[in-house]
């Protein structure tokens, strides 16, 4: 028997390639607004609107009716109680499994993901009994519930069973194996949504059953779904780690339609800049998804305004820019695939475009000033450190940052060399690296390694953060020698955690180990404290830079035992962050984008070094 208060915290989820998923806890409760075993986009892979949220679904024997789903409602009622009855569940690559004993009856449950389409497959067998399957729907965005404003939900059984929401389809039903339907058209309130409540968020809804399947016999299958599918078998998950990060990595990738793109994190995250150009190695180039990795760097580099590269693409031809950083790590990846692919005819084709890139960047763009060869950048938030709740900006670092700094110089030194495959005779990018080199080290070194940024009146920030890390780390470091010992040694000592790197020094008087609360509690400390996996990959690139001693090498993958651990138990996902004090616990995001990548890339850049 499962724990319904544990089984709420163990969530699974499903990518389904398209942009949406299918997710919720093991033992079927929704402890969040974003479960569902269906959540689809409406225009690919953006607006993603939760339809089957979970089936109400029962054994029926001569002697009993067992409960195989288990609901939380309001002041803590579970009904009904299925988890009693729960005694395994299986995770594979598309599939959840549940097994059920009930006292001389057995049941199985599964629920399929049929991966690049909208769709899943729940199939039931008993060895006696027969089935009562409620499916409950909504038709919501799946960041906000829906309570007490219903959607008017019918069902056309014309040709197939569809369901509409105030006139509108939005998913079909499709029954096989002897049955009949029971129309049943009942609403269920007061859903209560665990994890939500706790996070201060919306956590109440009302979901509708329109009917009933029952089963004339012990085996049967309930597909749902919208738009054509092809049914896919259950895909068990290898045992060996490379293999179970690799796919879960690629589960992050997906196909839009203006062309692949990926998601920076489940479940609510959608495409961002930032996190697609630090999670492609990881995702697509070292598992040789090279043509989707042209098409995403095409379309952002074509996408490049007044040097800036979008934060995001938000769908209905919607585009953001905000980060400073972004267009930066654009060339950084372009340099990556090229690493892998030696592609110097697709390379060629977007050097324009990288020329254009730094070009604002040395000139400046109203957002963007050059002072001293040094890059300031005015606003907030515009690094990836962007908390900000009510109009308050967490961690403003307005002025010279030092990971901005670090990848201008990054960026000039490869379009340097790239001029230079292509052929151009043209000092003038190395000419420029060396001043911003020079600034840089003139500048940025401290008794704490490097600032963390400069502000505008030249008073440099003394926070000790793990952005200095990324002075070393890129595939052009812009610090050497004493310096680059002293920010490994900085690093080492006050940020790296079993999990990752730790986002602020314990001893600035800032600094929250705790990630938890409403809104307004999390977004303080969500990059004062806690810790993040994915700047692990940083940190071990720094110290293949500038550490050329085996044994400690060979050392660094011990530091991914507990990162591991989480995600063979996972499923291989790895959450957004950890909080900054033992048992570590996750945080954000239960899958995330760049933390599977990093992660999956720098073990292997490990392995291959030694």
């Amino acid at each position: 028997m499962f724990d319904p208060i544990e089984c709420e915290e163990r969530e699974w989820i499903i990518p389904t390639g398209t942009g949406g998923y299918s997710s919720s806890s093991i033992c079927g409760v929704n402890s969040r607004t974003y479960h569902g075993l269906l959540i689809i986009p409406q225009d690919r892979p953006h607006r993603r609107y939760l339809t089957l949220s979970k089936v109400e679904d029962f054994l029926v024997t001569d002697e009993h009716e067992y409960p195989l789903s288990t609901n939380h409602y309001v002041d803590d009622v579970f009904y009904p109680e299925g988890f009693r009855f729960l005694h395994r569940v299986d995770l594979g690559k598309n599939f959840v499994t549940w097994n059920y004993t009930f006292g001389n009856s057995v049941a199985r449950k599964s629920l399929t993901v049929h991966r690049g389409y909208d769709a899943i497959t729940l199939s039931y067998e008993t060895e006696r009994g027969f089935f009562r399957i409620c499916p409950l729907v909504t038709f919501r965005s799946h960041h906000v519930v829906t309570k007490d404003r219903h959607p008017l939900i019918t069902v056309d059984t014309n040709s197939e069973i569809t369901l509409k929401a105030n006139g509108i389809p939005f998913i079909r039903v499709n029954v096989r194996g002897d049955h009949k339907v029971e129309t049943t058209s009942y609403w269920y309130y007061n859903f209560f949504y665990r994890l939500d409540y706790e996070r201060g968020s919306n956590h109440l809804e009302d979901l509708f059953n329109p009917f009933c399947v029952v089963s004339k016999g012990n085996r049967i299958e309930i597909d749902a779904y919208w738009g054509n599918f092809v049914r896919t078998v259950e895909i068990p998950r290898s045992r060996e780690i490379l293999d179970v990060l690799s796919d879960t990595a690629q589960s992050f990738l997906v196909k839009g339609k203006t062309g692949y793109a990926i998601i920076a994190g489940y479940h609510w995250f959608d495409e961002w800049g930032r996190d697609t150009m630090i999670a492609m190695e990881g995702i697509l180039l070292v598992n040789g998804l090279y043509e989707q990795a042209k098409g995403i760097l095409q379309r952002y580099f074509n996408a490049v305004n007044e040097g800036l590269m979008p934060n995001n693409f938000l769908g209905n031809n919607e585009v953001v820019y905000k980060g400073v950083d972004i267009a930066l790590w654009g060339i950084n990846a372009l340099y990556k695939y090229f690493n892998y692919t030696g592609d110097l005819d697709f390379v060629s084709r977007l050097f324009p475009k990288a020329l254009e890139i730094v070009d604002w960047y040395w000139k400046g763009n109203g957002i963007i000033y050059n002072r001293g060869n040094l890059l300031y950048h005015i606003g907030a938030p515009r690094t990836w450190m962007d908390a900000q709740f009510d109009g308050v900006v967490v961690t403003p670092r307005e002025g010279a940052t030092v990971e901005v700094n670090a990848l201008f110089y990054n960026a000039l030194m490869i379009v340097d060399a790239l001029a230079k495959k292509l052929g151009m005779k043209e000092e003038e990018f190395a000419e420029k690296a060396d001043k911003v080199r020079s600034a840089f080290n003139e500048k940025f070194p401290s008794e704490f390694g490097l600032y963390d940024y400069i502000k505008w009146n030249g008073t440099p920030s003394e926070e000790v953060r793990p952005n200095q890390i990324f002075a070393l780390s890129l595939p052009f470091p812009v610090v050497e020698g004493e310096t680059a010992k002293k920010v490994i040694s900085i690093v080492e000592s006050e940020l790296l955690r079993p999990y990752g790197l730790s986002t602020l020094s314990k001893r600035d008087p800032g600094y929250i180990p705790f990630y938890r609360g409403d809104r307004t509690s999390r977004d303080r400390a969500y990059h004062n404290g806690p810790v993040w996996p994915w700047l692990i990959g940083a940190y071990v690139d720094a110290k293949l830079n500038f550490d050329d001693n085996p044994l400690e090498l060979k050392g660094l993958i011990n530091k991914f035992d507990p990162l591991l651990r989480v995600a063979l138990r996972e499923n291989g996902f790895l959450p957004e962050l950890f909080e900054d004090i033992p048992p570590y616990r996750m945080g954000g995001c239960i899958a995330q984008a760049w933390s599977v990548a990093e992660v999956n890339r720098a073990l292997r850049s490990i392995l291959n070094k030694s």
